[in-house]
């Protein structure tokens, strides 16, 4: 993003507009100094909010990409997605579910795609998994899997004569600090719309019963449902057969 452009950008709109620095201050919510650092390509002086402000009175697209190693922080997310996607895949194929990965549907326009849709035939269950690396806007997942809560059961039942009697809803997120501390910090939302959690979802993946809202964290560096063991540096002297031990010499 070229910061003096963006400002020249937003000056010339501002005159378009026939506003002042002080009228558009007072419509982004911010103070006229901030208004002239952000007219003059200032943008490193400015928080990201008041940055959001002043475009969005001044109805500026101002997209935020980052970008590392020329798109390689793309991949990287990408890669960490999959590998958490095939862990939980594995663990559902293990207990004779049926698995679609990326099912996508266009339903009167609503359009969307599910990570994982799983299907238990002997309990006549649907499982509905999204997989997160990151938990960034809980309000907006929730809202978008209500709707596919809504919508994927009846599609599935004409596409492939699924017709559940339970459904489950489950949200695998990766176990890092961040996603936890969100999750703390949403405690009450997330007890309420998510209440079971990791041992409860594998119980009902192996038997389920009844419906199911769960929030499964999922550990970095073991496969899912294993118990972490930590190993510490061992130096370990190889074993020598009585025929091999070399003769000591006298």
């Amino acid at each position: 993003m070229d910061d003096l452009r963006v400002g020249a950008l937003a000056r010339a709109i501002r005159h378009r507009l026939g506003l002042t620095q002080r009228q558009l201050a007072v419509r982004a919510h911010v103070s006229q100094s901030l208004v002239s650092l952000f007219e003059r390509g200032h943008l490193a002086d400015l928080s990201l909010r008041s940055i959001r402000q002043i475009g969005n009175a001044l109805e500026i697209q101002l997209p935020f990409a980052p970008r590392w190693r020329g798109g390689d922080g793309i991949r990287l997310i990408d890669a960490h997605h999959a590998e958490l996607l095939d862990r939980v895949v594995g663990v559902l194929r293990d207990v004779a579910w049926e698995v679609v990965v990326e099912y996508t549907f266009n339903h009167y326009g609503e359009r969307g795609s599910v990570d994982i849709v799983a299907w238990h035939e002997a309990s006549r269950t649907l499982l509905l998994i999204e997989v997160k690396s990151r938990l960034l806007d809980s309000q907006e997942m929730n809202a978008t899997l209500d709707r596919k809560r809504r919508i994927v059961p009846e599609l599935l039942a004409r596409e492939r004569g699924w017709r559940p009697a339970q459904v489950g809803v489950v949200v695998a997120v990766a176990g890092l600090t961040a996603n936890r501390s969100v999750v703390q910090r949403h405690a009450d939302t997330f007890a309420a719309t998510y209440p079971e959690r990791a041992r409860a979802i594998r119980s009902w993946i192996r038997r389920p019963v009844g419906d199911l809202r769960g929030l499964w964290f999922l550990s970095d560096t073991n496969p899912v449902g294993t118990n972490h063991v930590a190993l510490g540096r061992k130096r370990i002297r190889p074993r020598h057969s009585r025929s091999e031990r070399p003769v000591e010499r006298s």
